[in-house]
This record gives structure tokens, sequence and C-alpha cells, in this order.
């Protein structure tokens, strides 16, 4: 056979061989130039730490292989377990493979009941670290060596004696320790090595974390503050009752205020604006918005057949609501009780509902995800966004329903917190955790106000849509896109107006001249009761001479028919004087103000409870009761707030102390949980990845060759 013939005989084969080594040179090519161009650099330096020291390609292999060894023997199920500490150890080193919605859900939810100054950017910073865990592993264990910390063989022994077993479904620290030495050949001596560096690692962040002491002073000071409470009964006189309607500012004092608040926030009362004057506009957003009613939803839906009723219910036949507890004897009601699965019949109207409900909710997200498609962007850049009316036209034409929609004002976080549809829409994120509609579109790169943080959603885009949007009560469904983002500014000028209009289904919900902001009719609001404060003072003092001689009742009744009828506006509340009696307040320290502001950075929306100025109300109600006193004569007494450009008539206040009896009961628990909220705060600092890299002072080699060849190390957990 001549050489041709035979090619051509085998040339599906010759072919295939050719095919497979043009794969293995474009595939492994880069690999092997790789290890041909460091193999004899392991010793080399590819960074540094503290005062020079080196840290090696063979560095950060090993500490690859003690975080293999450490998740074979389940160090990162170990930490899960343990307090917020531990825990955001384990979301450091071993995030990429364990991290869940449910961790983090649970992360969350022990900051919020445990009062831990700790962010939700704090979490993301250690779970979306830019590195490889392999370089924060080796920092933290050398740092922890450097400290002279150590736990010895007998400790890290009985420790792993007691733990695997409870890891490994009742396997002895024998069989563990033999398999693991088996499957990646690592010596015991090894495996306890790296086990005791992790003790020491999690023993010297607990002394770090826990170096502020508490003093005893500190837990009486906070014991007295969290479980003593104030009740007040009192009259609010507000300046706006007594403001002259005639009383028009001239343009001159209108300019001068303005000018001198224009570029402050309003409500940030100081020594030097104690009325909290303020009209820079905050950060603000515009929507366009497709929504269909369930109701109207449900008049194109088929109710649910006999069939599929009697289907679910075999399907579902062990289900809790399926169930009842019942006498084991009929005729003895006292008899044990029992469980009993429950008839179709009991159930088949709760099968029907549910089951109409579920049908109707798919309907009505197949409308908005076919709204979502047809006006999908097709080009961020140039916004080639389909039309919204021209959908909802023709969506409202197809499914023979009414298709609503629109485009908001420009709405800040709290005109999104007063629209009774707009606060209650959410989006189902990974792992169905909720998202408000208010911190999605206050994430848009324009503003960046809120903080979508871990498993949420990404950050949307101008002009991108979101959704498909439900509502908490389950009324509506609802497809948006932020068309509009205008960050926090002084306004252009005094004159400035803008719509504010919400998310509206009903032409008639909210009269036109409501949803107009005025930049001028809040400056000049503002001076009307400013100047009628002198006003409200005097009012308040005729208040109390008439009270103390017509007693109380007589004299609320006669203000508000002197007063009351220009301002009665609530027809659920007539009475515009009244006798408020609020119990249970509680002072707010300035530890736990800091703690809040911590928790709530990435929230758009400013903290409507315990903010400074609710603080500094109740501090001024306690003022007046002495130390050693639970109450005083204070009935007439007159105060000023000048945050809320209002006068308070006192009729009664009391306090409830906390005795000396229940402080002994409490203080050791209190001492306790004010350390360990301190140790678990800083704890978030502590293994922030930016700040290990910043103690131990680490920084490249120079070689940047070398840098860009430890950016892929072959073996390194993720890549940056």
């Amino acid at each position: 056979m001549n050489l041709m013939k035979w090619f051509r005989k085998n040339n599906k084969k010759i072919m295939a061989i050719v095919v497979v080594v043009i794969m293995f040179g474009f595939i492994a090519g880069p690999t092997l130039r790789y290890f041909a161009r460091v193999r004899t650099g392991w010793s080399g330096a590819v960074a540094y730490y503290a005062d020079n020291k080196k840290i090696t390609r063979d560095n950060i292999i090993s500490a690859n292989q003690e975080l293999e060894i450490l998740r074979s023997l389940g160090a990162d199920g170990l930490l899960r377990t343990q307090d917020l500490r531990a825990v955001l150890l384990g979301g450091l080193l071993f995030s990429q493979q364990r991290t869940s919605p449910a961790l983090i859900d649970r992360i969350k939810r022990a900051i919020t009941a445990n009062g831990y100054a700790i962010s939700d950017k704090q979490i993301s910073d250690i779970y979306n670290h830019s590195m490889p865990a392999d370089y924060y592993w080796f920092l933290l264990k050398k740092e922890a060596h450097l400290a002279g910390i150590m736990v010895s063989k007998e400790e890290v022994g009985r420790t792993l004696g007691q733990i695997l077993p409870q890891l490994f479904k009742g396997a002895t620290y024998s069989q563990i320790i033999r398999s693991l030495i088996d499957k990646q050949g690592v010596p015991e001596d090894r495996i306890l090595a790296t086990f005791e560096k992790l003790l020491a690692v999690l023993q010297y962040s607990h002394m770090t974390c826990s170096n502020e002491n508490v003093t005893r002073a500190q837990v009486m000071h906070m014991a007295s503050w969290e479980n003593e409470t104030l009740n007040v009964g009192l009259v609010e006189f507000e300046s706006s009752v007594f403001a002259e309607a005639a009383y028009e500012p001239n343009e001159a004092v209108l300019a001068e205020h303005f000018d001198k608040y224009k570029e402050i926030l309003a409500r940030t009362p100081t020594e030097e604006n104690p009325y909290g004057f303020g009209y820079k506009l905050p950060d603000r957003v515009q929507l366009e918005y497709i929504a269909c009613r369930l109701d109207d939803v449900s008049k194109i839906v088929t109710p649910p057949t006999n069939q599929e009723k009697e289907r679910y219910y075999q399907k579902n036949i062990n289900i809790k609501q399926f169930k009842k507890s019942v006498p084991s004897d009929p005729n003895d009601p006292n008899s044990l009780r029992i469980e009993r699965t429950k008839s179709y019949a009991e159930v088949a109207s709760f099968i029907s509902d549910g089951l109409l409900q579920d049908k109707i909710n798919s309907q009505a997200e197949k409308i908005i995800q076919e709204a979502k498609t047809l006006t999908s962007v097709d080009s961020y850049e140039n916004k080639k966004e389909g039309d919204y009316t021209a959908t909802a036209e023709q969506l409202g034409k197809k499914y023979k329903i009414k298709i609503y929609t629109g485009q908001t004002g420009l709405l800040a976080a709290t005109d999104f917190q007063a629209d009774r549809n707009l606060r209650m829409l959410y989006l189902g994120s990974y792992g169905n955790i909720p998202v408000s509609l208010l911190q999605i579109v206050f994430a848009v790169d324009e503003l960046k106000v809120s903080d979508l943080g871990l498993f949420n959603m990404p950050e949307p885009k101008m002009h991108e849509n979101i959704g498909p949007l439900r509502d908490l009560f389950g009324k509506i469904m609802v497809l948006v896109r932020v068309i509009k983002a205008e960050p926090a500014s002084e306004p252009q000028s005094i004159d400035q107006t803008f719509i504010t209009d919400g998310l509206v289904l009903d032409p008639n919900e909210h009269p036109e001249s409501e949803n107009v902001y005025s930049v001028r009719e809040k400056v000049t609001k503002d001076l009307k009761e400013l100047a009628a404060m002198n006003t409200t003072g005097s009012k308040a003092e005729e208040f109390v001479k008439l009270a103390e001689k017509d007693g109380w009742d007589s004299a609320i009744n006669k203000f508000n028919d002197l007063y009351g009828e220009q301002v009665r506006n609530d027809p659920n509340e007539p009475n515009v004087f009244r006798v408020q009696n609020l119990t249970g307040l509680q002072r707010v320290s300035n530890a736990t103000l800091r703690t809040l502001a911590v928790q709530n950075a990435g929230d758009p929306l400013p903290q409507p409870v315990m903010n400074e100025v609710t603080k500094q109300f109740v501090d001024k109600l306690y003022s007046f009761v002495p130390q050693d006193n639970n109450s005083v004569d204070t009935a007439g007494l007159i105060i000023e707030f000048k945050p809320e450009m209002s006068f308070y008539i006192i009729k009664d206040i009391s306090v409830q102390r906390l005795d000396q009896a229940k402080y002994e009961k409490i203080r050791t628990r209190q001492l306790y949980r004010e350390g360990h909220a301190q140790t678990q705060s800083m704890a978030a600092e502590y293994f922030n990845p930016e700040n290990i890299l910043k103690r131990m002072k680490f920084r490249w080699a120079k070689s940047d060759e070398e840098t860009t060849d430890t950016n892929t190390l072959p073996g390194s957990e993720g890549s940056f």
C-alpha cells in the first residue's frame, strides 16, 4: 500500500490525533510555560509582610494545602456553628465553597438581635475578598505566631477528639485521621500542626477584639438606660397652628434664609441650627412603571377543576394543613390525642382558594414577564428601551384587562416610604430573601446610596427593567425602570419645583396640588412657623393658666374651639389639642446611635426611630425627674423643643427606676453582653481583608512578572 492510499484510508484517525494535539497545546501550553518559568524560583519572594519578611510561592502553596487539610477536617462547618467571630473567619477562608443565603441571613439576624455594630457592607467585604484565601490564611497565622500565640498538641488532640465525631456522624478520631492520611498522604503531625494554627488564629482574634474592657460604671449606666422607662402625659402646641396665614415674608428675608441653609439637609439640628432648617435636595430617582392588579387578572383565570383539587390533595396529603389533633376515643374528649388526616371535603375550599391564587399569580407574572421582554434594553449606551405606554396598550388588548403605566416624579427615599404602593414592592432575590424596591433603585451607579449586599441581586442600571415586583399584600405586580437619578444637591434656586407623584393606579388617588414640591413654599412655611414661635409660647402659658383655673379638659376644649378649626384636617382625630399619654419611653445612648448608624449604613432611608431628634427629646423629659425620685410635680411645665418647632405642656411625668435588687440579678448578664457585643463587632474589622493586609504591611515584590504570575498561581483558591 503506497503512502497516499494509507493517508486516504486513515484520514479520520489522523485528523482526530491532530485535533487532540492542538487542544493539548492550547490548554496545557500556558501551564507548561508557567512551570518552566518558575520551577527554579519557588523560594523567590512574590510579596513581603511585616519587616521585609518574604512570602514565597512555596509559602502560598503550603498555605493552600493547609486550607485543604482544614476543609477535610470539617473546619468550615465547625466555624459556622461558633460565634460570629468564627463565622466571619470561616467566610474569609472558605466562602467560595459553602456560602449560602441562609447563612448570610442568619448572620444579619444575629447582628440585629444582639446589637452588633456591623454593616452589610462589612459582611460583603469579607465574603467578596479580592485575593485568594491562601494569602489571608498565611498572614493571619503569621500574625498569631508573631504575637507568641501557641496551642499545645495535647489541647489540639483533645479538641479534635471532641469535635470530629460530631462533624462526621460518629466516626472516631482515629478513623477520620487515618482516612485523611490515606487520601492526602499527609502525616498526622502536620494535620495537628495545621489545626493548631487555626486555634491560634481564633485565640489571638479573641484577645485582639476584646481588648476594650467594659467597666462597672459602663455596665450600670447601660443597664439603667435599657431597663428604666418614662411615662408622660403632655399636650403639644405646634407653631404651625398659630402661624398667621396673612403673614408673607418679603423677598429679601426669603433669599437670606434660603442662602443660609441651602447646603444643609433638613432635620439635622445643631447648636448653630437648632431648628434643623435645611433645603438641600436629597438623593432622588424617577421611575417608569407597568403594573397590573391581581383582582383584574382573576377575571381572566379559570378556577381550578375538581380533578386539579383532588390531585393536589392526594399529592400533598401529608402536609401540616391537612392534619388535625383529635381524641383517640371520640366519646371521651379528655382521652389521648392523636393526629388524623382531614378528609378531602374538609379541605376542598382551602385547596380551591390556594390553587386559584397560584393561577392568578402565575398569570400576572406571565403578563409582566412578557412586558419585560417587549421593553428590554437593546443597548444601554444608546438607551434603546421599549416603549412602556405602547406595551401596556398592547398587553391590555391581548389579555383584555387594564394594564397601568406611567412615570413617578423625582422621589426621595422618604417619598417611597410615604407612597402606599411603592413602599410595599419587593423582589425575591437569590435564596428568596426579599429586597425592597427602595433598596434596589437607590443602588444605581449614579447614586450608590444603598448597598445590595450578598445574594440579593446585581446593582441595577439606568433604563434597565426591574421585576416582576410583588407587593406584600398580593394586590399588584409591577415592572419598573429608573429613568432619572439625581444625587443630593442644593436647589438650583429658591424657585425650583418638581413633581413628586408616586405609583398611581387611580388618577383620583392624589390631588394634583399635593404632588408638586416647591422650595419656595418650604422656605416660606418654615419662616411662618418660626415667626409664630413667640405666639405659640404665649398661647402655651395662656393654656396653663386656664387649666389651673378650670381644669385640663375644659382648657383643651376651649383651645380646640378657638384655634383648632383652621388646622383640623384629620377626620380620625378632630381635636388638634389633646393629652398624649406616652408610655415606656427609654433613653438612647450615643453608643446605641452609633451601632444603629453602622447597621443601617447602605439603607437609603434616614432612621425614623431612635434618631438624634428623638434622643434629644427623651433626654429633655428625663432631665426633669431627679435621680433620687420616681416622679415630680411638673403639672403645667412648658418645654420648648426647637427641632419640632413646638412647645410641650407636661401634665404628669414618672420614671420606673431600675432598683438595686434587679440590677444585681442582671449585672453579670449585662457585663457579658456588653463585652460580647464589642468583641463580635470588632471581629468584622479584624477579619476585613484590607485591614489584614494593612496590619501585616503586605506588599507585592517589585517584579511585575512575579506579581502577575502569582495572580493565577495553580492550586490557589480563586484569582484576582
